[in-house]
């Protein structure tokens, strides 16, 4: 054990039945940080890229960062790492709340859970014992009520439990895992990985204390930054209001996604923002040893969730013509419950939609039709009709009926609640994020659209977006919230008063680097190839009519132009490969590269 780190993984095998704990080696807390960088370390270690990901052969692993547990703020998130059933990439997912300082308690840095029980079962840890315990009468259930049963099984209502809902169950390729019933993990279909092993649910407790080098150096350096960036100040924005904050923002910008990103405008915006969130607010909610306190319990006549975040306000408002913010909460609530992907479920319903309104296919619902679109969440969930189809996804549901352009995804997975027309480094980042379409890769619409920085050239944003990938990949695999704006200088001092050793920005970055390479080198040996680095159509054939990015044009050789930038900026060939010179100088492990020349030939 060093610092926090236990250098503990449990790993469990649902085919065997079997719990056996293994060492984790010191270096792979300091080449990988924690989270996000160990699971993906462990991932492709353990997974060949030829794995289907809906096979035994797939793993789940749930890692936690270094400050996990500790007095640093903002720290508490736990990840869940897999191959994608979506989009047959590496992917991860995490998550606030508590489930990942429990799993700290509970004496481990990792979980991985290997192959499939012989019938639906969920897994209970802490420190003293691992079980894995058949649960039949848990299929079908929801994940509130899956919840309630399980701490109610285990006679302890401190349990920490992580569940899918039917969603999980039926194979839904983007299936999500809800924690503490109110805290989604979502993209990606882990929720879907989760339903494939049978596993219902992972419970956690923990009492074990964690070290830290020096106590009190640890307790000072934490105050010291948590004033200095004023995350402990009630002033501070998102404590006020939440993510929803954004829905202002993005509409000033013109980048709030409406009818399925058709404009970058809602003229309702103001039914589904903060301000009216805030009217029906009932309470707030923090994450463990969290001062920000993001979270907004709400409650609309009977619908009643925490959140809504952004994104879902976005995918599930704007985007399919939402303006009812009690049916926004009661969607939420529902997809929540039954454990289904806010994001691409609104990017789905979206695609149908604009389907239908085209005159491309007729799904049998069009924009504004929100009755309807709680009806085809539950089909989709349950695959009835057209949601066994809808199902696999807007990219799978182009394939068969046409209307690519309406399909707003990147790798197979749906877009989240930003327009990269209003923020073209945005663009960038969705393409090249290694999970498919994504937000948490880089977020340069801070500084474009929000910022001093012109969003509509190319000049610049290839370094920008990668120096932001390299220091965000750090921070994550930290386990710090995106919600901290912390400096990787910063992340180096907290990294030091956890772990232990001597830490700088520059050895942060390069950590940050290190892991999303890995990524990039295991999707690449999947068989992805740099022309998928690319933006759905319409983001270069049409032009936003209203707002900032009006008369801005977003040109695909401009687009491709800066593809070939930002290839060369992060040492790769010009089809988007990782050099074996550049990793070699990354200090990626001998192995791992001799198996990446072994399948590239490079």
């Amino acid at each position: 054990m060093k610092g926090s780190f236990w250098g503990k993984k449990l790993v469990v095998d649902l085919s065997k039945g079997t719990c056996t704990t293994e060492d984790l080696p010191e270096y792979l807390a300091e080449n990988y940080l924690g989270q996000k960088g160990l699971g993906a370390r462990i991932i492709m270690e353990d997974v060949p890229t030829d794995t289907d990901p809906l096979s035994p052969e797939n793993e789940l692993v749930f890692s936690t960062g270094v400050m996990t547990g500790t007095i640093v703020s903002c720290s508490a998130k736990l990840a869940i790492s897999a191959k994608s059933p979506l989009t047959g990439t590496i992917t991860d997912g995490s998550v606030g709340g508590h489930a990942g300082a429990e799993l700290k308690y509970a004496g481990y840095d990792a979980v991985v859970i290997k192959g499939r029980a012989p019938e639906l079962s969920y897994l209970y840890i802490s420190p003293d014992k691992c079980e894995i315990k058949a649960s039949p009468e848990l299929k079908g259930l929801g994940t509130f009520e899956t919840d309630d049963r399980i701490r109610k099984a285990e006679e302890d209502e401190e349990i920490k439990v992580l569940a899918i809902g039917p969603a999980g169950e039926n194979q839904v390729l983007y299936a999500c895992v809800s924690s503490e019933r109110y805290r989604q993990l979502g993209r990606g279909g882990i929720g879907t990985v989760f339903g494939n092993k049978n596993l219902k649910a992972v419970a956690v407790r923990g009492w074990l204390g964690v070290q830290v080098p020096d106590v009190q150096k640890c307790m000072e350096t934490a105050a010291h930054y948590h004033k200095a960036d004023g995350i402990i100040d009630k002033e501070y924005e998102i404590y006020d209001d939440g993510t929803p904050m954004l829905v202002n923002l993005s509409q000033e910008s013109g980048l709030l996604p409406t009818r399925n990103f058709q404009e970058g405008t809602y003229e309702h915006y103001e039914k589904i923002n903060s301000e009216s969130l805030k009217e029906v607010r009932q309470n707030k909610k923090a994450c463990f040893s969290c001062g920000i306190a993001c979270g907004n319990y709400v409650v609309d006549g009977d619908a009643r969730v925490e959140g809504p975040e952004y994104e879902t306000i976005a995918l599930l408002g704007s985007s399919i013509d939402n303006p009812d913010r009690a049916k926004l909460i009661e969607l939420n609530a529902v997809c929540d419950d039954l454990g289904l992907d806010t994001i691409s479920a609104g990017g789905v319903i979206a695609y149908m939609m604009e389907m239908t309104e085209k005159g491309k296919h007729d799904f049998g619902i069009r924009f504004g039709e929100t009755d309807k679109a709680l009806e085809l969440v539950r089909k989709i969930t349950y695959r009835e009709g057209i949601g066994d189809e809808a199902a696999g996804g807007s990219k799978r549901l182009a394939e068969k009926y046409g209307g690519a352009e309406f399909a707003i995804q990147v790798k197979g997975q749906e877009l989240p609640g930003y327009d990269p027309r209003g923020s073209w480094a945005m663009g960038i980042a969705f393409a090249t994020a290694p999970r498919g379409g994504c937000h948490m890769s880089a977020y340069p619409i801070e500084l474009e659209a929000w910022g001093t920085l012109d969003p509509f050239t190319f000049e610049g944003k290839a370094k920008l977006v990668a120096d932001m990938q390299n220091a965000q990949f750090a921070k994550f695999s930290m386990g710090v919230c995106d919600f901290w704006p912390v400096e990787s200088e910063t992340l180096a001092k907290l990294f030091e008063v956890t772990y232990g050793g001597d830490w700088t920005a520059a050895k942060v970055d390069k950590a940050g680097e290190r892991i999303f390479n890995i990524q990039r080198m295991y999707n690449i040996m999947v068989g992805f190839e740099g022309r998928e680095d690319t933006l759905p159509q319409r983001f270069f054939k049409e032009i936003l009519k209203d707002g900032p990015p009006k008369d801005h044009p977003m040109t695909e050789d401009a687009f491709n132009a800066t593809m070939q930038e930002y290839y060369t900026y992060r040492g790769w060939d010009k089809e988007g490969r990782p050099t074996i010179e550049r990793l070699e100088e990354l200090e990626v492990e001998p192995e791992l590269i001799d198996r990446y020349r072994a399948v590239t030939g490079l």
